[in-house]
């Protein structure tokens, strides 16, 4: 009974951390393509990409930290924590990073 018990919570753990990964990656990816765009900056890249993830995870988001690097290629990164299966007691720190061209 304790390995079935264990090996759910290894699946919801899993699960949510592809679930918080993709969110995370939505958020850099909006986060980039808006300070990569010709009038864009990374200020309003790094706004993009919390606004998408406060839209998508809402109050599972947990330390969400955002950066932006400008130059000819801009790229985004956000850092945060996944939800764990048993409430704070697990979960993971997820990084993402996503680049584009500055649009010219």
């Amino acid at each position: 009974m304790m390995a079935v018990i264990f090996a759910m919570l290894l699946v919801f753990e899993a699960a949510t951390y592809w679930h918080s990964r993709n969110v995370y990656d939505e958020a850099a990816a909006e986060g980039v393509r808006v300070a990569a765009a010709f009038d864009g900056t990374c200020a309003d890249g790094i706004t993009a990409a919390t606004a998408a993830v406060q839209r998508a995870a809402g109050s599972w988001a947990r330390g969400v930290r955002v950066s932006c690097t400008e130059g000819a290629i801009v790229t985004v990164t956000v850092i945060g924590s996944t939800p764990g299966a048993l409430g704070s007691a697990l979960g993971f720190t997820v990084r993402v990073s996503e680049s584009a061209p500055k649009e010219q």
